[in-house]
């Protein structure tokens, strides 16, 4: 079965993470098709006169009218993707004026498409989110709150070249075990990649090895031999500061854990905000994308 990716695009040309984490993580694309999907503000000056345009090939698989600002931006990614070899029958384009917010209006597509991920790129810096968009952590902190996201969100920021493998954090949630099985099925089209199956050091040991177990299991559902796979426990004043210290250390690619896992609550739970390891992550993580699962 293939893999199917939604990765949102912004009229900033300059953030394509999704798209630069897309085209390194996946270096043999036979068996992956991506959908750009790109939303037309409602507020974006040149929406009323450039939205009566189409694009110039609609041959291409294109759906949708254009601003200048997502001409620019698709065309950039198109070109992108191109030259690493990913082949055009591969790639979709998808725009659409702003009707929900942005926010749902990707939770929208995400739940209509079946999309094995929605792929999100995270700004580095800050200095020009407002001319462009939203904060750089503002639309994926507002989809993991959403009660309609069900497909497995990817946060990314600039990759570091020559990071490879996955992080898989559990802790014996349902969250964190729908963690693995997505993991488990994506690894299993891209055997480049290992996964490092890491739980935060707890004072039962026993639940720590069952963990372990479990995952494995899963993980062989997917063909994932287990000399791809290895086990580590890590600790630290709080989960998420384990989390980014394995991640440095292993230099990752990829970060996946479950939203909602058997640590979570706090302070950030009483004020009603969910996943706060996944909260923290998304506003720290750097050189690594974060994989989300609801």
């Amino acid at each position: 079965m293939s893999l199917h990716f939604l990765v949102s695009i912004s009229s900033d040309t300059e953030n394509l993470n999704g798209v630069r984490f897309f085209s390194s993580f996946f270096q043999e694309s036979e068996g992956c098709s991506i959908t750009l999907f790109h939303i037309t503000r409602l507020d974006s000056s040149d929406s009323s006169a450039a939205l009566m345009e189409m694009w110039k090939n609609p041959e291409e698989g294109v759906e949708g009218k254009l601003t200048t600002g997502a001409y620019k931006a698709l065309n950039r990614a198109r070109r992108h993707l191109r030259s690493d070899n990913i082949k055009i029958e591969n790639m979709k384009t998808k725009t659409v004026q702003e009707r929900y917010g942005k926010v749902r209006d990707i939770l929208s597509e995400g739940s209509a498409g079946l999309y094995d991920a929605i792929i999100l790129g995270r700004r580095a810096t800050y200095a020009l989110q407002w001319i462009f968009d939203r904060p750089g952590d503002e639309i994926p902190q507002a989809i993991i709150q959403e009660a309609t996201l069900t497909s497995p969100l990817w946060v990314c920021t600039e990759p570091e070249e020559g990071r490879k493998n996955v992080l898989l954090c559990v802790d014996g949630s349902a969250s964190s075990m729908r963690a693995v099985d997505h993991v488990g099925f994506v690894l299993s089209h891209t055997p480049q990649h290992r996964i490092t199956v890491f739980q935060v050091s707890s004072s039962n040991n026993m639940n720590v090895q069952k963990n372990f177990e479990e995952t494995d299991k899963i993980l062989a559902k997917h063909g994932i031999p287990r000399e791809r796979i290895q086990h580590r426990e890590g600790s630290g004043l709080s989960v998420s500061g384990a989390i980014l210290a394995e991640k440095n250390r292993g230099k990752y690619a990829a970060v996946a854990i479950g939203l909602e896992g058997n640590q979570e609550g706090g302070a950030l739970g009483a004020l009603g905000i969910k996943g706060g390891t996944a909260v923290t992550l998304i506003n720290k993580i750097s050189k690594a994308s974060l994989w989300i699962c609801p």
